[in-house]
């Protein structure tokens, strides 16, 4: 574990290119104290797809909280009406139609570059947002892969410092609520890089 990824970030983006999105974003509404970057929806196919994803009432619930944050869309695939869905209930959201993850990865990660912090669940924003090393929680469900580890007590990434864990619970309808409750304390708390083992302690 000390070996590895000596070096962060492991990835780079065009600095000039999300300085003007930031620039962009932020001039809608100067009095925003941060921009986070938002995923809702895990990649793969068929049932996989809604295993790894979060429902969008829930994830509304969680922004519903914060109207002082500005959040950026940064999930890839259709969200046009989802996000329409979600302004209509006040939530502060960019979707910026100028950006498509599936047809130019380099735009998008200057995207996630744009902004202070990110949340999103197990998919390729938390890879492009871990490998730039911006603070970030990933909301993992209880259908997480081995990458993630089953132990509850690792809550950061093995493989991005600056990813933090937040898992849903595997018993009870409010599966997700202390994993929203810490990424709510999260955000409340100025979106700080995340600390904590990496590593299992069961042996």
């Amino acid at each position: 574990v000390d070996a590895y990824a000596p070096r962060s970030p492991v990835l780079l983006a065009d600095e000039v290119t999300a300085l003007q999105l930031r620039d962009d974003y932020l001039n809608i509404c100067p009095s925003v104290k941060r921009l986070v970057g938002v995923s809702w929806r895990g990649g793969g196919r068929g049932p996989r797809i809604k295993e790894k994803s979060m429902d969008v009432t829930l994830f509304a619930q969680l922004m519903l909280k914060h109207p002082d944050i500005r959040f950026v869309n940064l999930q890839y695939g259709n969200t046009e009406a989802q996000i329409k869905a979600w302004r209509d209930q006040g939530i502060d959201i960019i979707h910026d139609s100028r950006i498509n993850p599936l047809k130019d990865m380099d735009r998008w990660l200057s995207q996630v570059k744009a902004c202070d912090a990110v949340v999103s669940v197990a998919n390729t924003t938390i890879h492009g947002a871990g490998g730039l090393n911006i603070p970030t929680q990933c909301l993992l469900s209880i259908h997480s892969d081995w990458r993630w580890l089953i132990d509850p007590s690792v809550i950061r990434s093995y493989w991005y410092p600056s990813v933090g864990i937040a898992r849903e619970n595997k018993t009870g309808s409010s599966s997700w609520s202390s994993a929203i409750s810490l990424v709510s304390e999260w955000l409340n708390s100025g979106c700080p890089m995340p600390s904590g083992p990496i590593q299992s302690v069961v042996q």
